[in-house]
């Protein structure tokens, strides 16, 4: 069983094609744990409209006087990363932005590696870039 954990904020113009792009390397048995940092746009709607149970979306709510302190805003990422991660059950666990798309086999290649290795990292490939 896999446990993909994605943080997400306000992530409407990726989100749908990001999902879609893990869930069709997920099995039925297999999770996306959402972490959703108080979204106002339409985030958490598209997500919902995709009707998977593989989905599993938690609220996290940043600490905002964290905000001003000195990489604040990275804190408040990795909090909500963190407790994405409290939820996983997975054998293994995916990090997941909300703007990336996963390349097909993704899954199938960290799974053989992360067979042999406790940990594996991957380089990225820009596919457009949002100036």
């Amino acid at each position: 069983m896999i446990s993909v954990c994605m943080p997400t904020f306000n992530g409407e113009k990726y989100i749908k094609k990001q999902i879609e792009s893990i869930l069709s390397q997920m099995n039925d048995e297999d999770e996306l744990i959402i972490s959703d940092d108080s979204s106002t746009d339409k985030t958490i709607s598209i997500i919902e409209s995709l009707n998977d149970s593989r989905i599993k979306i938690f609220s996290h709510t940043p600490n905002t006087v964290q905000l001003k302190k000195k990489l604040g805003i990275y804190r408040i990422v990795a909090e909500n990363y963190l407790n994405a991660l409290n939820y996983a059950k997975g054998d293994y666990i995916f990090l997941a932005d909300q703007d990336d798309l996963w390349s097909q086999g993704r899954v199938k290649k960290f799974k053989k590696i992360l067979n042999k290795n406790i940990l594996a990292l991957c380089n990225l490939k820009y596919i457009h870039q949002v100036i």
